[in-house]
């Protein structure tokens, strides 16, 4: 069986809508959801979707367990953690994510 070859390249995608006074979120690639909410004189951010990439142990794990036979898919280089050295791949976890938005 031939080696698949590893794409240098990708895309993100980052969705919101709002339905009936609530915040649907979905992430994929490397992105990340932030809803920013004015008070007090000031912004305060909330991180609004979860990172999935190989610089979480969980997702290491994950990615070594689904590639027993290469002891190599998940490196670290240059201080980051990288697929094959070259990538950082993204899943979407963040499915369905309700934030209410009140009129």
């Amino acid at each position: 069986m031939a080696q698949p070859e590893i794409a240098s390249a990708g895309s993100c995608c980052l969705l919101g809508i709002v339905s009936d006074d609530l915040l649907y979120v979905a992430n994929l690639g490397d992105s990340r959801a932030v809803l920013g909410e004015k008070g007090n004189g000031r912004v305060v951010a909330e991180r609004l979707t979860t990172d999935h990439n190989v610089g979480v142990e969980e997702v290491r794990k994950e990615v070594e367990a689904r590639h027993p036979d290469d002891a190599k898919i998940v490196i670290h280089a240059r201080g980051v953690w990288r697929i094959k050295g070259i990538i950082q791949v993204i899943e979407n976890k963040n499915k369905n994510k309700k934030i209410s938005c009140p009129a």
